[in-house]
């Protein structure tokens, strides 16, 4: 059962985890009532919203549901680093390899200017080339680094 008293935490990091853990067990009708929770605090990140509403059609095998939460989202957050990242991540998970490098560059790309700047876009793509076989492209990415 969710309260929403005072006993439930007030920070996403947990409801975050959670909502991971129930979308993994296909436990979807629960992880949409704590993301409408985790919609609620002030400290979410917007971004994630679609990106949990697309993971949660995903675990109920609603793909084409879930591409199009994905791309409809994409309009909105078209320039935040961290949806073009989970957007990456998204392909990735369906093994779409090269959308997923696509969108690993774009969020490399918009996080240029930033200090510290996380080159976890990167080691995506030097993931996925090493999935993929092509050793050369792998360690060039990570040269890239």
């Amino acid at each position: 059962m969710i309260d929403n008293d005072t006993s439930d935490p007030k920070t996403p990091l947990p409801y975050y985890y959670m909502i991971d853990n129930l979308i993994s067990d296909h436990r979807t009708n629960e992880a949409k009532k704590y993301l409408e929770i985790l919609q609620t605090l002030p400290s979410h990140r917007p971004f994630l919203i679609p990106v949990y509403k697309a993971y949660i059609a995903l675990a109920e095998y609603d793909v084409k549901n879930a591409d199009s939460i994905m791309e409809s989202a994409l309009s909105e957050f078209s320039d935040n680093a961290g949806f073009l990242f989970e957007m990456a991540q998204y392909y990735a998970r369906k093994c779409e390899y090269e959308k997923a490098i696509e969108y690993y560059e774009k969020s490399w790309v918009s996080e240029e200017s930033q200090k510290p700047r996380f080159t976890d876009a990167l080691d995506g793509i030097a993931t996925i080339y090493e999935i993929l076989g092509d050793y050369a492209k792998t360690n060039e990415t990570y040269d890239r680094m």
